[in-house]
């Protein structure tokens, strides 16, 4: 084949692998000699953070690591802002901090899986503590890591939770292992995810009226949440029922 045979050949590849681009969303990288192309994914990633500074350093960190994807990066400062986009956009990824204004990671990440329940969320944060890492996994998250992470171990439980399985950081996953005994004192007592709004709110002081106007739900539909778990967990009162869920590590 002549040099010009060749370089047509080329052409054609590069056209092609265009054209393949607008179908399954990848980006097309030229090295240098101009002879190669190489073929890497798009990804979608909203940071949720209400620091600046730490959605800049996760952003520097995901661009960091370009060998097989382009992320394209969209910020939330707020659980109600990542509420907001997630409604209108998709992602293939939620990165999510923990401890926000407003609304937490945690209810958060319940709103948009009501919204848009195939949504992968990867909690992104400073907390290690047993309470908030369960409230955000109860919640549908499939993954927590600390906000320490590696860039390298970050694309990992990226492309982890993407294929629907669950991420933990190694001292996460100790921390559930060590905590895991709460399941076993608990037998078969089993909270639905409401009954744990309801009860987080309760302990907050919050009258049933109160809750009803906050979860927009009938306040008889909060009173029988209520009485169903001092039934579940065999508490006298509302204060009983509090110490038990704090003993259980359910709020």
């Amino acid at each position: 084949m002549t040099k010009p045979d060749k370089m047509n050949e080329m052409k054609n590849n590069i056209s092609n692998f265009k054209n393949t681009k607008q179908q399954t969303n990848i980006s097309l990288v030229m090295s240098q000699n101009n002879t190669k192309v190489i073929a890497r994914k798009n990804l979608k990633v909203l940071i949720t953070d209400d620091h600046q500074m730490v959605r800049d350093g996760i952003r520097t960190m995901l661009e960091s690591q370009k060998e097989k994807y382009d992320f394209v990066i969209t910020e939330a400062s707020s659980g109600e802002e990542a509420l907001e986009l997630v409604q209108k956009n998709k992602f293939d990824v939620v990165l999510m901090d923990y401890q926000m204004p407003g609304m937490n990671g945690s209810e958060t990440t319940y709103e948009i899986l009501i919204y848009k329940p195939g949504t992968k969320v990867l909690a992104l944060s400073n907390y290690d503590e047993y309470t908030y890492v369960k409230n955000i996994i109860d919640s549908g998250a499939l993954g927590y890591v600390l906000k320490n992470v590696s860039p390298g171990e970050l694309v990992i439980a990226i492309e982890t939770i993407m294929r629907g399985k669950l991420y933990y950081a190694n001292d996460i996953a100790q921390i559930l292992i060590n905590n895991s005994g709460n399941r076993t004192k608990m037998g078969n007592i089993h909270l639905t995810k409401r009954e744990l709004e309801v009860l987080k709110l309760i302990a907050n002081e919050m009258s049933n009226k109160e809750i009803a106007s906050k979860l927009h739900i009938e306040k008889r539909t909060v009173d029988a949440h209520r009485q169903n778990m001092l039934n579940k967990l065999n508490a006298k009162n509302t204060v009983s029922l509090v110490k038990l869920a704090i003993e259980y590590k359910l709020i």
